[in-house]
């Protein structure tokens, strides 16, 4: 049984990647929070108090066997199998695999040349969040707890985003 339950949690979670597949190359593997974490510790604990933080755990038993509750309620896998719950960083600005390296994500390098980092980081898979990126999961259809959706009020609640110097 336990076999199973994996399995089709494995196969949630590959349903659950394909929601956000569009924006990112399918080959930007996802990492986890936690790699996020480790240079962006305002946007995770901001991050960690949201309902995105908390999405997976939102549903019912019956739910999180549902691709459809998954898919959005979820992240995806890691390269490693690694099954993500809720909808962490890269569901929202694509698997990091290639654009976590220090080569890319410096805030040294980044301020001697943003527009060439911000380059690379988005060749390497970076996406910046528009609300074409939001409106997947946030829609009405499907959506018992459907509350009407703002982009414009509601991106600076996922987490803060530094002030431009």
């Amino acid at each position: 049984m336990r076999k199973v339950s994996i399995l089709v949690l494995m196969f949630m979670a590959l349903m659950a990647s394909s929601v956000f597949a569009s924006d990112a190359k399918k080959d930007h593997a996802y990492v986890g929070v936690k790699k996020c974490k480790t240079c962006h510790k305002a946007q995770f604990k901001s991050w960690s108090e949201t309902g995105h933080a908390k999405a997976f755990d939102l549903l019912s038993a019956e739910e999180q066997k549902d691709p459809k509750c998954v898919g959005c309620h979820s992240t995806g896998t890691t390269a490693k199998g690694v099954f993500l719950e809720g909808v962490q960083c890269e569901a929202c600005h694509g698997g990091g695999k290639d654009f976590k390296s220090s080569k890319i994500m410096s805030k040294k390098k980044w301020k001697a040349d943003p527009e060439a980092h911000k380059k690379m980081a988005i060749e390497a898979g970076l996406i910046y969040p528009k609300e074409e990126n939001c409106v997947r999961c946030h829609t009405k259809e499907g959506n018992t707890n459907f509350k009407e959706f703002k982009f414009a009020e509601r991106k600076e609640l996922v987490h803060p985003v530094p002030a431009k110097k």
